[in-house]
Order: structure tokens, then C-alpha cells, then sequence
């Protein structure tokens, strides 16, 4: 896979910018107040888990369809959905590498 083509197509410069805008999306789409995206870790999990962000399964269902409307990318089913959300990190591999579809 070629990381720079995948980055340009994203609209991302790198894998670091990725998980920046990754984390701005989830700010934005589950409309959570006083938490900046350089104030949350990329290696934790971010629903149910320890972090700033306290988010739950519906606001997995709010972040699955800005992903779609942002990034061209779909979680299909809960298992993707879980898998991908695991932590920062594996949300930007799945993004990098998911088929695109129409936004």
C-alpha cells in the first residue's frame, strides 16, 4: 500500500495528522465540551474506556457516520466497529486501509 497516496486521498499529510483529525472528528461529532484532541491519548480506548473522552456505543454509531461523510469509510457491523475502535491507532489503520465509498 502506498501510505503517501492513501494520505492524500484522506486529505491527511501524515499518520500523526491523521490521528489529529480523527480526534477532532469524534470531539466534534459527540459533542464534547473543554477536551482539546492534543489533550487525549492516542493508545487507549476511547469508548468505555479511562480517557477524557467517556464516550459509549451511541456515540460509536455518531462517530461510524462521520467517518463515512469525512474519510469515505465504512464499519459495516459491530465487529468491524470494535475492532477499529479500539484505540486511535487502530481507527487510523482502518481508515488508511478500508475501502472508499461514496461520501
Amino acid at each position: 500500500m502506498d501510505l503517501e497516496k492513501a494520505y492524500q486521498e484522506l486529505g491527511v499529510t501524515s499518520r500523526e495528522d491523521l490521528i489529529f483529525k480523527l480526534k477532532e472528528l469524534i470531539i466534534r461529532a459527540c459533542e464534547i465540551q473543554d477536551v482539546r484532541p492534543e489533550d487525549v491519548p492516542t493508545d487507549i480506548p476511547f469508548i468505555g474506556g479511562p480517557g477524557p473522552l467517556k464516550l459509549d456505543s451511541l456515540d460509536a454509531m455518531e462517530i461510524a457516520m462521520e467517518l463515512r461523510y469525512t474519510f469515505g469509510v465504512e464499519l459495516k457491523n459491530a465487529s468491524t466497529a470494535a475492532q477499529a475502535m479500539q484505540s486511535f491507532d487502530t481507527l487510523a489503520d482502518f481508515v488508511i486501509a478500508a475501502p472508499k465509498v461514496k461520501k
